[in-house]
């Protein structure tokens, strides 16, 4: 394989794992891995958050020189996944999730000087899963997309069936029981968020 250079790199950030995936500048897939954001319980759960900052950074610090040793590429598009705001859980953990999002999105514009694409999960789940998107047109003439996933189908299990189809050659995190743990689902989110955002950059179409 021949040096490549403009490498893109997609993140599904939560504050217990990050999803991430790694394309080569013709938009196929590197690697799809993900992070544990593990701390001592003996640390305070109020200074928790500041722990797993600086386990990412230095995650993301040490993956950028790999990067570059591998394969030969330096990474200059980054996508994140913008959190949804108005999610139905717990309010401490909506601003927790947005909170230690923007954490994670300083250290990555440090770390590589240059801020990342913020992509929505309906730009992610749109530009992923075109099949879903029903365009209409109105009496005024507009062109309106819905985006619509089947009844009674969860929609990261979805996403993730899709992304096992398209990289069959995946290892998937599993629990005893053969059900999927979560850091499986943050993976395949952070491949729907780097296809999304390639098709926003025009690498892919």
């Amino acid at each position: 394989m021949g040096k490549k250079t403009g490498y893109s790199w997609s993140l599904d950030i939560s504050t217990t794992n990050v999803g991430m995936a790694l394309w080569y500048e013709s938009g196929d897939l590197v690697e799809l891995k993900h992070l544990e954001l593990k701390v001592d319980r003996s640390i305070p759960e109020e200074e928790r958050y500041l722990h797993k900052a600086k386990l990412f950074k230095e995650y993301i610090t040490t993956y950028k020189t790999r990067v570059k040793e591998v394969y030969g590429a330096e990474i200059e598009n980054i996508f994140v996944e913008a959190p949804l705001s108005n999610t139905p859980v717990n309010i401490n953990t909506t601003a927790k999730l947005l909170s230690f999002n923007g954490i994670a999105c300083y250290i990555l514009n440090e770390v590589f000087n240059k801020p990342p694409y913020l992509i929505t999960v309906y730009q992610s789940r749109k530009l992923f899963c075109p099949e879903l998107v029903k365009i209409t047109k109105k009496r005024n003439g507009q062109i309106k997309e819905t985006l619509s996933f089947p009844k009674n189908v969860d929609k990261k299990e979805y996403i993730w069936n899709k992304v096992n189809e398209l990289e069959p050659q995946i290892e998937w995190f599993y629990t005893r029981n053969n059900t999927l743990k979560s850091q499986s689902y943050d993976m395949s989110d952070a491949y729907a968020v780097g296809v999304a955002g390639l098709k926003v950059l025009g690498i892919i179409e």
